[in-house]
């Protein structure tokens, strides 16, 4: 189950509970000052006691202004001494809270305006809820934008405006702010948004964010922010929230074989998470296992699944060598009738956008039910509440069978918004590839880590070496502009353009002059043998002095390129001539 996400301090109860305190005692006063007022008057015949006069003197009291108190004759009635102390207390406090409501968007103004290394999240829906807790649960201090004009008091980090504003994003203080995340319901928005963050001069760095509903989209903004010339300077990503989710539930609950082979699989619903779910089981099944004696068979189960399965193995070309699409274009009932898959699956991933139709489906089709535990998956997001009722864990109160243990309702929007998930974009994704690229071909050429420090785990792999790899990431769209080429997503029938050999020569002479400025700049010098730790390399030549087996190593890299770039589902397409 994911987490929980502690809540907010909860100030807000106390301060309506002092209002109602208050507006009880002003109701009160103005009884008890009306009946002792009466009883005065009665008293003092000179003044007027007639229901609307006694009822002019008791609103009076509220302004310290009746006339028969004026001049000091008591003794008083208790009821009007009473209330002739509690009415101008009432008013004492409604002119505070007056003021604090008055100069609470100044107080909040000030307090963003103190703040130094803190996160700005635009947008007031799920997504941006949900990330502005976890934010604030791990000590960030967080500016929140929501997307209409208006902010509830009790938000003292609340800012009203439009987040694509150049001065409600100066006002937020993007120039002190470390991350911006743009999770508004609008896609376009949020593009707008981190698109303004990013053109703003900066004196530090800042990550920005920004989510993206349609699939296709994401990749398209992400290949034309990989595809700039030159760095921007901000690290600016694109994330959808199913891809985000698919990624975090297969981290946390892996494919592993079964029967002695490879996994039986159902995806139903050629969704956005169906897909994701379905590109991200093949992705990991191929790194577990790299040479597949068998592909893992993933039923793909919609009513368009032939079109959705050509479309994503022309995405994502690993797909056929790594798993079998097995597409049934129908229901879970003609699934069901077809003696074309084996039944009962391992794993049934149940995708439906429609979350009650979801929901039905797994609590009624037994036929699903034989896996292991967490092996039917129900895709929600306004329903993801409901878990609490089948959670099956010691010391909770379960509501409703989660049939022991097989069914487990997954949040999407709950799984996505973690800060961490979202901070793994494209160049960090793209700098693992090419990292583990390297180390492959490196051990091909009979290297181990001892002769070659590099010849690591990425997790392993110390930063400095890391950050080499983000920087060749960054650099890929310069180099393809110095070829008249483009980075596209692999969307649609367009061709993919194959590098020649004298491309891929041009390609390597400028990684590696990229590589040698580098490492230079960082202060490291050429030696025949390598030491990380004096910072000396042999690779540390001119392209024209380079040994050939060093220059192999750039070419090897460069002939890798455009299986790296198709592993996270873009290719490179001619634009022009170089």
């Amino acid at each position: 189950m994911p987490s929980s996400v502690p809540d907010e301090p909860a100030r807000a109860p106390a301060v309506n509970v002092l209002r109602l305190l208050f507006a009880a005692i002003g109701l009160v006063s103005l009884v008890i000052g009306y009946f002792g007022l009466a009883e005065y008057v009665r008293l003092h015949p000179e003044f007027q006691g007639r229901p609307q006069d006694l009822l002019y003197y008791d609103l009076q009291l509220f302004v310290l202004g009746a006339p028969p108190l004026d001049e000091g004759g008591g003794p008083f009635p208790v009821l009007l001494d009473i209330a002739r102390f509690t009415a101008p207390a009432v008013t004492v406090y409604a002119f505070i809270e007056a003021g604090r409501l008055l100069f609470a968007a100044e107080l909040r103004r000030l307090r963003i305006r103190q703040a130094r290394d803190h996160v700005i999240v635009c947008g007031d829906g799920m997504v941006a809820d949900i990330l502005t807790r976890r934010l604030r649960a791990t000590g960030d201090r967080v500016v929140q934008i929501p997307s209409g004009s208006v902010v509830t008091g009790r938000d003292p980090f609340g800012l009203a405006g439009e987040a694509g504003d150049p001065e409600v994003l100066h006002a937020a203080g993007i120039s002190r702010a470390r991350a911006l995340y743009a999770c508004t319901d609008d896609s376009a928005t949020n593009t707008a948004i981190a698109l303004a963050a990013a053109r703003r001069g900066r004196s530090r760095p800042l990550a920005v964010y920004a989510q993206v509903a349609d699939p296709e989209l994401c990749l398209a903004l992400q290949a034309r922010h990989l595809g700039l010339a030159e760095p921007s300077g901000t690290r600016l990503d694109f994330f959808n929230i199913d891809d985000l989710a698919a990624r975090k539930l297969l981290t946390e609950a892996p494919l592993l074989p079964t029967h002695g082979g490879p996994p039986r699989v159902v995806v139903l619903g050629a969704t956005a998470f169906g897909r994701a779910v379905l590109v991200e089981l093949a992705r990991r099944w191929r790194v577990r296992d790299p040479q597949p004696r068998a592909p893992v068979s993933i039923a793909l189960v919609d009513e368009a699944a032939t079109r959705a399965a050509t479309e994503l193995s022309h995405r994502y070309p690993f797909l056929s060598r790594t798993c079998r699409i097995v597409p049934f274009d129908g229901g879970l009932v003609e699934l069901l009738a077809d003696t074309g898959f084996p039944l009962p699956p391992d794993r049934v991933f149940i995708c439906d956008d429609d979350e009650e139709r979801a929901l039905k489906t797994a609590l009624t089709a037994e036929q699903l039910w034989h896996g292991g535990p967490g092996s039917v998956v129900v895709r929600l997001d306004r329903l993801a509440s409901l878990r609490a009722a089948f959670d099956s864990r010691p010391g909770d109160h379960q509501v409703l069978d989660d049939l022991s243990g097989t069914l487990r309702l997954y949040g999407v929007a709950n799984a996505a918004c973690d800060p961490e998930l979202i901070g793994d974009d494209l160049v960090e994704r793209l700098a693992r590839v090419i990292h583990e690229s390297y180390v492959l071909s490196r051990r091909q050429h009979g290297e181990h880590p001892a002769q070659n420090p590099a010849l690591v785990a990425w997790e392993e792999l110390p930063e400095t070496l890391r950050q080499a790899n983000r920087s060749q990431a960054e650099d890929i769209g310069r180099k393809l502009r110095e070829l008249g080429c483009a980075l596209s997503p692999r969307v649609g029938s367009g061709a993919e353009y194959v590098l020649a050999e004298s491309e891929i020569e041009r390609l390597a002479v400028l990684e590696h002059q990229r590589w040698f400025d580098e490492r230079f700049a960082a202060g490291w010098r050429y030696a025949d043998h390598r030491d990380d730790a004096q910072r000396l390399h042999p690779a540390l030549r001119t392209w024209e002095h380079l040994h050939e087996e060093m220059r192999e190593r750039n070419h090897d890299a460069m002939r890798e390129l455009p299986v790296i770039l198709a592993e996270a589902g873009f290719r490179i397409v001619r634009v022009r001539a170089a």
